[in-house]
């Protein structure tokens, strides 16, 4: 409770653009469990799911490739789809996999430009709260002149928007980094499998 108390004390002390920070702490946290929680959705051990696949496509026939694969939600899962559906149709089975993959891919990178434009804001902010506050703490100190207490408490107070907004931007750059990583991840994954679907699917078509 204590801790509470503190840091709703310096929260009041940080100036207005404190709750500009909060705002933008609230989204990166936001995005960040959103996109945590598709990403476990979309992704695969490409290991077993090619081992699957390859006996899946050994064994099945398209059609029932197709009906197993339906209302799926994993990325790899709406590529391969995509695939299987073109060549049952007699069209471009590498570019059809291809679109899905990049359609996948615009999906997972959803979020994260704005992660990556608080990394660079909140720090900004922070330092925009700190100048202000360091503005004023001048203007006490020309008032009260002889009283340093009157400008090292003021500055104190306005280096808290400085540290608040490297917090905030500490916190969405982890974020952005570990969902780029993944991203990548991802895709080398969906090449792989891509590149098993272009193996069989010409004797399954």
């Amino acid at each position: 409770m204590e801790i509470f108390a503190t840091m709703i004390y310096w929260f009041t002390r940080g100036g207005m653009v404190m709750y500009l920070l909060l705002a933008a702490s609230i989204i990166s946290l936001a995005i960040i469990i959103e996109r945590f929680r598709y990403y476990q959705r979309k992704a695969v051990n490409v290991e077993e799911y090619c081992n699957k696949l390859t006996q899946r496509l050994q064994s099945d026939s398209i059609d029932e490739l197709l009906e197993l694969l339906q209302g799926k939600e994993r990325a790899a899962d709406i590529m391969v789809a995509a695939g299987l559906r073109a060549a049952k149709g007699n069209r471009n089975v590498e570019a059809a996999m291809e679109s899905a993959a990049q359609l996948e891919a615009a999906k997972l990178k959803k979020g994260l430009p704005i992660l990556s434009m608080l990394v660079t804001l909140a720090p900004i902010l922070g330092l925009m709260g700190t100048v202000v506050g360091m503005i004023q703490s001048f203007s006490i100190f020309d008032v009260q002149a002889g009283s340093p207490m009157a400008i090292t408490g003021g500055v104190g107070e306005a280096l808290v928007a400085t540290a608040t907004g490297l917090a905030v931007a500490v916190i969405a750059l982890v974020g952005h980094s570990f969902f780029s990583y993944s991203l990548d991840n991802i895709l080398t994954k969906l090449e792989q499998i891509s590149s098993l679907v272009m193996e069989y699917v010409v004797v399954k078509a």
